[in-house]
């Protein structure tokens, strides 16, 4: 009975030391995701293993191996201890693009120690996975905004060529008498047309199409006046109750929004055989109201119906379905607005963009 106490108070002890034990492996472990979690946000993804292996080394991983594809390219790392069969293994996916398999080894001698090593690892291993992530989104927001503008571009070009081929059909159908005529026309419409070449292949050579900072505020109405010269309509302009025309000054960006959207919608316009042929011009009403240029365009009566839903992309049964869409769309990323509807005498249009900001003082 005498050696009770002693066993008391040696299982007090062991309990004691192992108590602590647990409790510097937890302090150690804390310190070590602390330090995971502080590592710079901003590298490539694929050092962050790297950068990370001295703090799981501290934690008791002994050693890691990871492989796996990159954007196509084969990728892999290995630090610590070789790599053996028996490692488990697991899976970061971020997508088809990137895919990655880590493999793992640990020193701990009991459960406790290996669960306070596995969730040093674990935060490793979502840390990773999370950045990979954020760098796949980002390049698919990327490749989203550079198809956005090439299909810009593409639009835009198939506008020009819309024009050559309405030009080449005109001249070819001429008669002698008509050919100065058109000759004059065509000699009106060279320097709009060199203009807008010029404007799309510097755009296509620059990796945004935003205009420069540098670029002087532009007329409306010159805008106007050259989206429907190019596309052979005729345009009468009125102010709406016969007041003196006000000064419509638009920003190099808002311009080129208005510019695009005026091309879509003549070039929709130009197809259309009574718009063209029939003799009637569009007349265009424009005011300043509240800051923002307000422009209704009113079309004759047009042989092709106006078609149900006309701003849904990929609905038109003719051309691309994109015109439109890109019409309207262009003008409310310039902070305006594109609206159509059909009455009686034809279709209206009513185009709404922001002015230059001397213009509204």
């Amino acid at each position: 009975m005498s050696s009770l106490p002693w066993m008391l108070v040696a299982l007090g002890l062991v309990l004691l030391l192992a108590a602590w034990a647990v409790w510097h492996r937890g302090r150690r472990v804390r310190r070590c995701l602390a330090e995971l979690l502080a590592l710079p946000a901003d590298m490539h993804p694929l050092r962050w293993p790297e950068r990370a292996w001295p703090i799981l080394e501290r934690s008791g991983i002994v050693g890691i191996a990871w492989e796996g594809v990159w954007f196509g390219d084969a990728v892999r790392g290995q630090w610590g201890q070789p790599l053996a069969d028996h490692w488990p293994r697991q899976t970061l996916s971020a997508g088809p693009d990137c895919q990655i398999e880590l493999r793992w080894a640990d020193v701990a001698r009991t459960d406790e120690a290996r669960v306070l090593a596995l969730a040093v690892l674990d935060v490793f291993a979502q840390t990773w996975l999370s950045r990979m992530r954020e760098r796949t989104q980002a390049v698919a927001v990327a490749l989203a905004q550079r198809a956005q503008v090439q299909l810009y571009w593409q639009h835009d070009m198939r506008n020009l060529a819309q024009w050559v081929g309405l030009l080449a059909e005109e001249f070819g159908a001429a008669t002698p008498e008509q050919l100065p005529r058109l000759a004059q026309r065509l000699q009106r419409q060279a320097p709009l047309l060199q203009a807008r070449a010029h404007k799309l292949l510097a755009a296509t050579e620059a990796p945004t199409q935003a205009p420069a900072a540098d670029e002087p505020p532009v007329q409306a109405l010159d805008l106007l006046h050259n989206a429907a010269e190019l596309a052979g309509l005729a345009i009468d302009m009125g102010t709406g109750e016969g007041s003196a025309m006000p000064p419509l000054v638009l920003e190099p960006a808002q311009a080129l929004a208005l510019e695009r959207a005026l091309d879509n919608i003549f070039s929709n316009l130009a197809r259309d055989s009574r718009a063209r042929h029939g003799g009637v011009p569009l007349r265009c009403e424009c005011t300043a109201h509240e800051g923002a240029l307000q422009a209704r365009l009113h079309t004759p009566h047009l042989a092709t119906p106006w078609p149900r839903r006309a701003f849904e992309p990929l609905k038109s049964p003719t051309g691309s379905g994109m015109g439109l869409y890109q019409a309207r769309r262009s003008l409310r990323e310039a902070g305006g607005d594109l609206q159509a509807s059909e009455e009686a005498q034809g279709v209206v249009f009513v185009l709404c963009v922001p002015l230059a900001a001397s213009e509204c003082l």
